[in-house]
This record gives structure tokens, sequence and C-alpha cells, in this order.
């Protein structure tokens, strides 16, 4: 079944020219094999804004997983777990 946590889960991220290739996750470091995807959501300055680089990555041990990066915050969160 797939996770998902509307506000993400906070993790710690090793990236390398700002994208991820590790992520500690379930007290397992998790590398990155390939970035499936990236998109960059900016939104809702009207409100409370959001501006959030989120990352499509298949993990070394294929796990597929949404993570972002909270530009206004500065921290790494999971968002969804693909099962």
């Amino acid at each position: 079944m797939t996770q998902l946590w509307a506000e993400g889960v906070p993790i710690d991220v090793e990236a390398q020219e700002e994208a991820p290739v590790a992520f500690r996750w379930q007290k397992q470091r998790r590398r990155v094999r390939a970035i499936v995807e990236q998109w960059i959501v900016h939104d809702e300055w009207w409100r409370e804004e959001v501006w959030r680089h989120y990352f499509q990555v298949e993990t070394g041990d294929a796990l597929l997983c949404v993570l972002y990066h909270d530009l206004l915050a500065g921290g790494w969160r999971l968002e969804r777990v693909y099962d």
C-alpha cells in the first residue's frame, strides 16, 4: 500500500548540486539510484507561500519515493513511498 504524508516526514538528505544522492528513513541510509522526475511548486503567495523542489527517486533497494526540499524553510521531507 502506498504511504502518503501530506506535510511530509522530516528526513536527513545528502545532496550534490541540490539533488538528493542519499537519505535516511526508518533508521536506514537509502542511496538514490535514479532521479525519475523532478518539479518545482511555487504557489499560494496570497496566503501561505509554498515553494518546494520535488524529486521522485528510485533507491538502491528498489523503493520509489517522492522527496521534497522546502525552499523557504530549508529542510527536506519524504512525502510518499510507493509499493
